[in-house]
C-alpha cells in the first residue's frame, strides 16, 4: 500500500486541474475520501481542501471544486492541484443540554 506521502507527491507531479479528477487520474486503490474543507470563494470559481485516508495517514488535496461560469474549464484558471500531508486534529464541541 502506498503512503499518504507518496500519494501527495505523485498528484503534485501530476499537473491535475480539478479536484474530482484526481481519482480519474492516479490510482487511488485504498484511498477514502473523509470530507472538504477549508472553502474559498473567488469570482469564477471555488476552491477547497479534499481531505482523503489511506491506511492510518491522512493526506490534502487543494484546487478548485466547482466553476461558477459554464463558458469556463477548469483548465482555464491556471490553477494545478496542491497536494500534502496531512493529520487528523480532534476537536471538543458543546451543544445545549436538554433536561
Amino acid at each position: 500500500m502506498k503512503t499518504a506521502k507518496e500519494i501527495a507527491e505523485v498528484i503534485d507531479k501530476a499537473g491535475i486541474y480539478a479536484t474530482h479528477a484526481v481519482p480519474d487520474e492516479i490510482d487511488m486503490t485504498g484511498c477514502e475520501e473523509v470530507m472538504s474543507i477549508d472553502s474559498e470563494e473567488h469570482r469564477w470559481y471555488i476552491i477547497e481542501t479534499v481531505v482523503y485516508k489511506i491506511g492510518k495517514e491522512f493526506f490534502g488535496v487543494r484546487g478548485i471544486v466547482s466553476l461558477k461560469s459554464e463558458s469556463m474549464s477548469y483548465e482555464d484558471a491556471c490553477l494545478y492541484c496542491e497536494a500534502f500531508e496531512m493529520e487528523e486534529v480532534p476537536s471538543v464541541t458543546y451543544v445545549k443540554k436538554t433536561n
